[in-house]
């Protein structure tokens, strides 16, 4: 089935097999989904500004397991009832009810930055759905020294903008951008602004960024995690950030991977944007599952 007439995600698997489609209602409003191949199930989770056609690189290059992707609530195909205003855990019960509706009962669940924070609260609200959790750099902000004073400056200039430009979501996701990144920076792996050869994504994230402002920075960053839930879940839960990565990231990592008594894993020569690069993020999905 045709899903998608501008799937045109520059770093796809030529000729890889279509998704099949799914459309799945979900507490008063409807997530779409994309569900490829067939083996150990994969649930990968966007994050802020990303949907199921970002990560379709990154799928395709699983071609032995169940990966599922899709659009968050909120975010492009999917509805938007109830939203935005119930953070983390609504994420995560949405993602378990896809899951559920799908007969999945035992999947590897992945998320990076925000959805790194919805992964863990899927892991730690429905452990029985979950094998491993992947969290990627989360944006748990408020668990380490230092965080919230790198957030709270974007967040200031995101409000400023939109009280000036109220709805342009593109407008106030470039502001963050600059925010965050600085200008100048757009080379640097370690930036969250968007680097040279990478401008599909940056379109896309554009084109999604309604979600990013109205839910991943007012809400969803903000959150704080209770690292006493974590050190009692019986889920298995693998904190990871990249080597090229802002540093605050890989703090954030490694104090939460101590809570449960490991250590973070080091994904080498990607930055805080892994979906940007495929062929890693998928070397790392593959090498964490049983």
């Amino acid at each position: 089935m045709r899903t998608d007439a501008r799937r045109t995600n520059p770093a796809a698997v030529p000729d890889a097999p279509a998704p099949r489609v799914e459309r799945v209602r979900i507490r008063a409003t409807e997530i779409y989904a994309e569900v490829r191949g067939d083996g150990p199930a994969i649930l990968i989770i966007p994050g802020g500004a990303e949907d199921a056609e970002g990560w379709r690189a990154v799928a395709e290059r699983l071609p032995d397991h169940l990966v599922v992707t899709y659009d968050r609530r909120g975010t492009r195909r999917s509805g938007r009832d109830d939203w935005p205003g119930r953070g983390s855990a609504q994420h995560a019960d949405d993602a378990a009810a896809l899951l559920e509706a799908l007969g999945i009962d035992d999947a590897v669940v992945f998320g990076g930055s925000s959805a790194g924070i919805v992964a863990v609260e899927l892991a730690l609200r429905h452990p029985s759905l979950i094998r491993t959790a992947l969290v990627f750099e989360p944006g748990y902000f408020g668990n380490v020294p230092g965080g919230e004073g790198f957030a709270r400056p974007a967040a200031d200039a995101v409000a400023h903008y939109l009280t000036e430009h109220p709805g342009d979501w593109p407008g106030t996701y470039d502001v963050f951008l600059r925010a965050v990144g600085g200008p100048g920076v757009t080379d640097d792996p370690g930036s969250l602004a968007p680097a040279t050869g990478k401008d599909w994504y940056t379109h896309r994230e554009r084109s999604n960024a309604e979600a990013f402002v109205r839910d991943d920075i007012p809400i969803l960053t903000q959150e704080v995690l209770d690292e006493r839930r974590l050190s009692s879940t019986p889920t298995d839960i693998r904190f990871s950030c990249g080597a090229a990565s802002i540093p605050l990231f890989g703090r954030i990592a490694t104090q939460l991977a101590a809570v449960q008594r490991s250590d973070a894993d080091r994904i080498e020569t990607v930055g805080h944007a892994l979906y940007r690069y495929p062929d890693e993020a998928a070397a790392y999905i593959k090498s964490r599952q049983p």
